[in-house]
């Protein structure tokens, strides 16, 4: 089935479920980790039966309205002020810190609005690792017995659209870079990567490709550091491209977010140019213990992607 009847698929079996769950989307982390998890509740809502509706419009990737800033709509979405306050991916925070009153907001709106779940009531479900033994069969949207990564891959095919502006810029990025029609793809997450994991030495990134005889690489990362040692090191048989800037010292959550709309706009550009340049390579190595590296683990076949760290896992 392509990808236009996959998702017209999807919102048709969808709305078909009376249970309905909002999904607070960019409410907290960087973007991988937000569509990460998006990805998880929509295949939980679909074998839950329950209806997925988008909130996003405060989205912290977001520099107008969200979602749709980059992306086309899959579902239907809620643009209510009260998911700003009440509807978080934070469960303890919820648990521990409102009062009874806010409570009281949650349960009458939910009530009013005919809302079952926020994101806050089905988080944990959503991440259970148990899912990663699963087996999936949603034969409307071609998932037969599937596991948690195949279906997954189907449910990334129906949200990856861009629109028609962010389309437009990723091509344009992407043409400027003159990659060759073949070459593998690195991600080497630098900055402040360490304080959830430590980092991989660069070394190992090699040693996956060693016995490959492609000897294009382009290199997606967020510390011109990297490039510099990559170039001066022991690997000139290799041609590397990079859309990395010689000013970028590693990423910080905390630096993005102050972030102006247009520069964050831009960086969002970047991220996605690099991401389509990486899932398209003949052969991908990265961290999967990066949300990057879960997402491109999903996103590419198995036999095409593989990690330095940790084999595939909910991250």
């Amino acid at each position: 089935m392509d990808t236009i009847s996959l998702r017209n698929e999807y919102y048709k079996l969808n709305t078909s479920f009376k249970k309905k769950f909002i999904f607070h989307l960019g409410s907290d982390a960087g973007f991988f980790s937000e569509y990460n998890n998006m990805i998880l509740a929509m295949l939980y809502c679909l074998t839950n039966k329950i209806q997925f509706i988008l909130y996003s419009e405060d989205a912290n990737f977001s520099y107008q309205k969200g979602w749709t800033d980059y992306f086309c709509p899959f579902c239907d979405e809620v643009f209510d002020d009260f998911h700003k306050k009440y509807n978080f991916r934070d469960y303890e925070f919820i648990q521990q810190k409102l009062g009874k009153i806010d409570k009281l907001k949650i349960k009458s709106y939910k009530f009013i609005n005919g809302i079952d779940f926020l994101t806050q009531d089905l988080w944990l479900l959503i991440r259970s690792r148990d899912h990663e033994t699963e087996i999936y069969n949603i034969p409307e949207l071609d998932i037969i017995n599937s596991s948690l990564r195949e279906a997954c891959k189907i449910l990334i095919s129906i949200t990856w659209h861009y629109n028609d502006d962010a389309k437009a810029l990723v091509k344009s990025k992407i043409d400027l870079l003159k990659l060759p029609s073949e070459y593998l793809g690195f991600h080497i997450r630098r900055g402040d990567k360490y304080i959830e994991q430590k980092t991989s030495e660069t070394y190992l990134y090699f040693e996956k490709i060693k016995n490959l005889s492609l000897r294009n690489i382009f290199i997606s990362t967020d510390d011109y550091n990297t490039i510099l040692e990559i170039k001066n090191g022991q690997y000139l048989q290799y041609n590397f491209f990079s859309l990395c800037r010689e000013d970028q010292t590693g990423y910080d959550q905390n630096q993005y977010k102050i972030l102006n709309k247009n520069q964050l706009k831009e960086n969002q550009i970047d991220l996605f140019t690099s991401i389509d340049i990486l899932s398209n390579s003949q052969f991908f190595v990265g961290t999967f213990s990066s949300n990057i590296g879960m997402f491109l683990g999903m996103k590419m076949d198995a036999k095409k992607s593989v990690s330095v760290d940790i084999d595939w896992r909910i991250w």
